[in-house]
């Protein structure tokens, strides 16, 4: 009988999973009623050898009576009362844990104290001594965990069994795993892989933790830590390496890329530890590594506070609302409990995905969708009288450095005179704030785009204190991903053609993550003294080759075998390396660490200033691109454009 009990323990989950069959099986109640029986038996048969060995073996039948006297039949219904308590019979053997075993010692533990004791008040005396009522104890804890443990094992031992039996699932990945992290994610990831052969084997595991270095879990060693997982792979043959520390996933990756760089080991990672529930991770639901998995640094998170203090209750005008970095201003704005959000755009389609996303929003009634054209003075004086925006984030740009060579004079026009006509509307509406998103390509340009950001530098340094506008830019480097940014063409390449292409092995660019960024830029706007220019912290430049590479690692694919990388060349006037600021410009910090203040020399003034740029537009509407560098040379010497 108790076999079978235990091949049904065993069984309790297949019932589960094919319901046709559990239809034949007796209810949960019965079972647990079995259950019940089986650890009474437990409990009695420790008693009786117990008290057996008490009586040094010579008095057999006196043992069997006890537990049909008073003392027996009390001690019974005491540990009935415990186990229902406790629910100790409803839990599936087949799972037993190392907190059923606690149930187990907590009811035989009250059992026996509350037994001695009624028997002491009851009689006055024990009829056995108390060291035949410890060693019943313990034996009976022995007894009930071992019939649990022999269950868990029979079933796990079959489910491997018929896992081996079923032709389809009998193909081995032949993959050979290390664990990154040996903690509670690592044994739940090991477990995973012990259930299911097929995924691969675990070979090793690595963590920094020096008292873990050469400890075994379930079996596996810990072979050392992240600075030797290169050595590791190589000794073990190891093909995948899965990040199993949730927590802190991002930092380690960063730590573990650089040095499987030169291996053709596969980085994945799992998800969050809220999605380790009761540890039914499995190992097909890793996850492919993130953009901020790409970066070299730790992603920038800041208080929001200061920013809410100059946003909340106010009038908000973003343009290019419907980009990657306008859109991520409004969805970050209207959290800050603005009066009105106006998202302004000159597409369509982008402008209506981002007011549907603020229409599904709980409590979000403030953003106002409008379609217009920042050139248009006409329609942009309109939003002006009818809005009167408070605070201007001027997202709105042509920011493709190979597609502005080729049509210079849209940058120029789109980019500062469209600037230029939002400035003059914001000093006669008296705005209070205006601050523009700049970029690292506007420091020392060689190309059109990057010198029409930094002209739009220039203007906006000039309109700061025009009526009472406080006017700034803030610069940062690339975005991961963003809109036609090189994270998505390795996407689409990788997709279509396994190919990457890079332009120059030694190129290399900083770059930050939307969210971050547009946090910064938020901060930015409340650190604003007067014509300032703010640079965010990128941390150091990454080469496009490493990233390639990281790129198709994290892909899960080998370079020079799955994928691969050409050279392309240069695609026209792009440096190899960009600057976050110029040797005439001098950088101090702020109150927030992530942000540094550029203290800008002597800028001309606003009336010397607007004729070199009516000049610009001049010869720009006329399509005379040297007329055009003479000027943008004129207005900055730092713009030397080929």
């Amino acid at each position: 009988m108790l076999e079978r009990w235990i091949d049904d323990a065993g069984q309790e989950d297949s019932a589960m999973m094919h319901p046709v069959v559990s239809k034949t099986r007796r209810p949960n109640w019965s079972r647990a009623i079995a259950k019940l029986l089986v650890d009474l038996a437990m409990l009695n048969l420790a008693t009786v050898l117990a008290v057996f060995a008490r009586l040094d073996f010579g008095a057999a039948p006196w043992s069997l009576v006890y537990i049909l006297r008073f003392p027996g039949l009390m001690e019974n219904l005491v540990f009935v009362a415990a186990s229902v308590l406790l629910q100790t019979p409803l839990a599936l053997w087949s799972y037993a844990s190392l907190r059923d075993m606690e149930r187990v010692a907590i009811v035989v533990a009250v059992t026996k104290v509350l037994t001695l004791q009624l028997l002491i008040a009851v009689s006055g005396e024990v009829q056995w001594s108390r060291g035949a009522f410890a060693a019943s104890a313990v034996l009976a804890f022995l007894f009930m965990a071992g019939v649990r443990a022999v269950a868990r094992w029979r079933y796990e031992h079959t489910a491997r069994q018929e896992r081996v039996d079923v032709p389809v699932q009998k193909t081995p990945s032949g993959a050979r795993v290390l664990i990154v992290g040996a903690g509670d994610a690592g044994d739940k990831v090991l477990r995973e892989f012990e259930g299911h052969p097929e995924l691969g084997r675990v070979v090793g595991l690595i963590d920094d933790d020096v008292a873990k270095r050469g400890c075994t879990i379930r079996g596996v060693r810990v072979l050392g830590s992240v600075a030797t997982i290169a050595d590791a792979a190589r000794r073990t043959g190891a093909t995948q390496a899965i990040i199993a520390i949730p927590s802190h996933a991002a930092s380690v990756t960063r730590a573990v890329l650089p040095n499987l760089a030169d291996t053709d080991v596969q980085v994945r990672t799992l998800p969050g530890m809220w999605e380790l529930v009761n540890g039914s991770i499995h190992v097909d639901d890793l996850r492919r590594i993130r953009l901020e998995d790409l970066l070299t640094r730790t992603p920038v998170s800041t208080d929001l506070g200061p920013v809410r203090a100059y946003v909340e209750g106010k009038r908000i005008l973003v343009t290019g609302a419907g980009g990657s970095i306008g859109s991520e201003i409004v969805r970050q704005v209207v959290e800050l409990n603005p009066s009105q959000v106006i998202m302004l755009g000159r597409g369509e389609n982008r402008i209506f995905r981002i007011d549907r996303e603020m229409q599904q929003l709980e409590n979000v009634t403030c953003a106002v969708p409008v379609i217009g054209d920042m050139r248009d003075e006409a329609r942009m004086a309109w939003l002006f009288d009818t809005y009167r925006p408070d605070i201007i984030f001027h997202a709105a740009a042509h920011k493709h450095v190979p597609l502005m060579e080729k049509n210079p004079e849209e940058a120029i026009l789109n980019n500062v005179g469209g600037t230029r006509t939002l400035l003059r509307l914001a000093a006669s509406h008296r705005a209070e704030r205006f601050v523009n998103i700049s970029t690292d390509k506007a420091v020392n340009p060689v190309n059109f785009m990057g010198a029409s950001k930094r002209v739009v530098e220039l203007v906006v340094q000039v309109n700061d204190g025009r009526e009472r506008l406080r006017a700034t830019s803030v610069r940062f480097g690339n975005v991961l991903g963003s809109k036609g940014s090189v994270t998505e063409v390795f996407q689409k390449q990788l997709q279509e053609s396994r190919t990457l292409r890079v332009t120059d092995p030694d190129m290399e660019r900083f770059f930050m993550l939307i969210p971050e960024a547009v946090q910064l830029v938020l901060q930015a706007g409340a650190l604003a003294q007067g014509r300032d220019i703010f640079v965010l912290r990128m941390g150091e430049p990454i080469r496009i080759l490493d990233l390639a590479r990281s790129y198709i690692k994290l892909a899960g694919l080998e370079v020079g075998r799955d994928a691969s990388i050409v050279i392309s060349g240069n695609r026209g006037n792009e440096k190899m390396t960009e600057e976050l600021w110029s040797g005439t410009e001098h950088v101090v910090p702020t109150s927030n660490e992530s942000i540094m203040r550029v203290e800008c020399p002597a800028i001309p003034e606003l009336a010397v200033l607007r004729q070199a740029v009516d000049a610009l537009l001049n010869a720009t509407r006329s399509h005379d691109v040297n007329a055009m560098r003479a000027a943008l040379h004129t207005i900055d010497p730092s713009i030397n454009i080929p």
